[in-house]
């Protein structure tokens, strides 16, 4: 056979792509468990919030310095009337996260991650802080009196 007589890489890929060999292999026992997991923390009853604002792609203005520090990110979420503000600092494997809900008025906000969820109080300016929070998956969960639950995009921290 001549090297003519090979088929090309691109004929290749494009067999692959029609099924031959796949491209990926199964995902792995973490992936998947953390998939498990944010689909049962899902609230379809909530009001999502989408992520309007984040320094890891596009540092927020007059904050040029955000961009150049990896350890430190901002992120901005809104639905409605509802914005949520984050601050997040990376040290090692860990994450801290200072926060401000407007309209102020929620008791606290759940943190919510594949290894589980917790609460932080909110105080009466919106503002709240969760330390130590293990890098990966990460979504909020705001309950407000008498209100629709707010929930956030989960992000990667």
């Amino acid at each position: 056979m001549s090297p003519d007589d090979q088929p090309d890489e691109n004929e290749r890929f494009v067999a692959d792509l029609r099924g031959g060999t796949p491209l990926l292999g199964p995902a792995p026992d973490s992936v998947r468990a953390a998939a498990r997991a944010a689909y049962a923390m899902r609230r379809p009853e909530a009001l999502l919030a989408a992520v309007r604002e984040d320094s890891a792609h596009r540092p927020p203005p007059g904050l040029r310095d955000a961009a150049l520090d990896p350890g430190l990110r901002f992120l901005t979420f809104e639905a409605g009337d509802w914005t949520i503000r984050l601050e997040i600092t990376a040290h090692d494997d860990l994450r801290d996260i200072t926060g401000r809900v407007s309209p102020a008025g929620c008791p606290d906000v759940e943190i919510r991650h594949p290894r589980g969820r917790h609460r932080e109080p909110v105080d009466r300016t919106g503002a709240f802080v969760a330390r130590d929070i293990d890098r990966g998956p990460l979504s909020l969960l705001l309950r407000p009196p008498g209100g629709r639950p707010v929930t956030t995009d989960w992000i990667a921290i």
